[in-house]
């Protein structure tokens, strides 16, 4: 138990003895200037020399760190497998396998709807080349998909074209008429009229 008592102090033992303590830098600076004077004179007289130290540890390490990466990689995979537990692992691989199996599932069902509709799409193509077989075998033409045809007590008639509508009656762009007084004038032919 120590106590203090002025600038003397009881150590454990029982024993007086005197504080020096720790010297208040505030109060003398000395000790600082003659550190700054040490660490200056150091780096005048060896500066190169610290420079060049730094970068050669700079290099090696830049050099030795992939080595170091692959060493911590080492100890973590170590710790890692003490701290492995194969239930968790198994039970974690089951409810993967699992999943796997439900999109499995899901594509597999989704691949039998595609193969429907392709086969239905097939049996509607086979059926319509059917048809116009059968319609060229009776007479009525092939592909007459565009024929509106109608059986009447005279027999079949089509549908008559309607004439195309005119945009503007009167007006021709090739021969200039009907337009507005915008239009295209030939120059007159002939040269200068004059004497000459």
């Amino acid at each position: 138990m120590d106590e203090q008592q002025g600038g003397v102090i009881q150590d454990e033992r029982g024993q007086w003895v005197e504080d020096v303590g720790h010297p208040d830098l505030s109060q003398d600076p000395t000790i600082v200037q003659d550190t700054y004077k040490i660490v200056r004179g150091l780096l005048v007289q060896y500066g190169w020399l610290v420079l060049f130290v730094i970068v050669v540890l700079m290099y090696l390490k830049s050099k030795l760190n992939p080595y170091i990466e692959q060493y911590r990689r080492k100890r973590e995979n170590a710790t890692n497998q003490a701290a492995y537990n194969p239930d968790v692992a198994l039970s974690r691989q089951e409810a993967m396998e699992q999943a796997r199996l439900r999109m499995q599932e899901k594509q597999d069902a989704l691949a039998a709807q595609y193969a429907e509709e392709l086969r239905k799409r097939e049996e509607a193509k086979r059926e319509e080349k059917i048809e116009e077989w059968e319609k060229l075998q009776q007479g009525k033409g092939y592909h007459s998909k565009t024929r509106v045809q109608t059986d009447d007590a005279s027999g079949q008639s089509k549908p008559k074209p309607q004439p195309k509508k005119r945009l503007r009656d009167g007006f021709n762009p090739m021969t200039g008429e009907g337009g507005g007084s915008c239009r295209w004038r030939p120059s007159p032919r002939g040269g200068a009229r004059g004497g000459g």
